[in-house]
């Protein structure tokens, strides 16, 4: 058995394609279960998880107002039955072999403790593309899931990945103080605790890229904040690259202050780094064949500071606590 939770909030326009795409699945049917956390939704996601419960016995319908993303996944988990717990955002869709490939390599090998696969973005607007271009490189996001190479292989983290849930109640579940960021945690523990996290290609989650740049300014920004917030739990975790964004802002904004001394300063740090934000847009849109060598530009700009800003934000909250 295989317990699919779904942490949804405001999911109404894509829960059918969601809820379709496990429909297809090539995994027997009758060894899927279906947990849908509903975080409080104000649109039509009750009204459809409602019609679509009465026509399918494997849907239940849990949470209530205020559930966020890892409280759902520990909600969801806990009703679960199944040997695996598949997390499956609602704001996508799974590939029709998503069950399979991953039972697959999680019965094959008791060392492995969580198995994911691709992410393949959804994109359909110039922004769109554009955001897609950034966020799939090197230079918008680093290494990681987003610029992992196609072949099998062990990793730090996934995303929707699908767990063994034995060792996932083991390790205490998902940190319900992380809004964002849970994936990252809950697999560095899953790596601590001695259990591998595997990449298959064969595992695909499809998602819908954010709208506007000023959607992926606040995501980026959330995840700095998250990302201090796992660091103080496990220092371990710290890479070069979470740190390298802050410390741009602070270049940048030092650059600034530095304009009262001297107004060529800032003209070579801003200038020099908006400069290469727009070279990298523009190769990298040739190169991808897809998406405004500005607009990736921006996404770029976008990723570098939001996430420096949410670092430096969390960075503060610590020495700062709030009363």
């Amino acid at each position: 058995m295989v317990s699919i939770v779904m942490p949804v909030r405001n999911e109404g326009p894509y829960l059918a394609a969601s809820l379709d795409a496990i429909d297809r699945q090539s995994y027997p049917a009758d060894r899927i279960e279906i947990m849908v956390v509903d975080g409080g939704s104000t649109d039509d996601t009750l009204e459809v998880l409602s019609r679509r419960a009465s026509l399918d016995p494997r849907i239940r319908i849990l949470g209530g107002p205020g559930v966020n993303t890892p409280q759902a996944m520990n909600v969801g988990t806990g009703a679960a039955t199944g040997r695996y717990v598949a997390k499956v955002d609602g704001h996508g869709y799974v590939n029709d072999r998503f069950v399979e490939a991953a039972v697959t390599v999680l019965e094959a090998d008791p060392s492995v403790g969580c198995v994911g696969g691709a992410i393949v973005p959804i994109a359909t607007t110039p922004v769109q593309k554009a955001i897609e271009v950034a966020r799939f490189s090197v230079l918008g996001v680093g290494g990681g899931i987003y610029t992992a190479p196609h072949v099998v292989h062990d990793i730090d983290t996934v995303q929707c990945g699908v767990y063994r849930a034995v060792l996932l109640g083991a390790i205490g579940g998902f940190d319900p103080d992380l809004q964002f960021g849970e994936d990252e945690e809950v697999n560095f523990r899953f790596r601590s605790a001695g259990s591998r996290i595997v990449f298959d290609p064969e595992i695909e989650f499809h998602y819908h890229v954010r709208p506007s740049l000023a959607s992926l300014f606040r995501q980026y920004y959330n995840y700095g904040g998250a990302r201090v917030r796992v660091v103080r739990k496990h220092p371990s975790f710290l890479r070069p690259k979470h740190l390298v964004p802050a410390a741009l802002v602070i270049a940048l904004v030092g650059s600034l202050v530095a304009s009262l001394v001297n107004w060529r300063i800032p003209v070579v740090v801003v200038g020099g780094y908006a400069a290469a934000l727009v070279v990298a847009g523009l190769a990298l849109a040739n190169r991808r064949r897809q998406g405004s060598g500005l607009l990736v530009a921006g996404a770029l700009g976008c990723l570098h500071l939001a996430y420096g800003l949410g670092v430096l934000r969390g960075l503060l909250t610590v020495i700062r606590p709030a009363r």
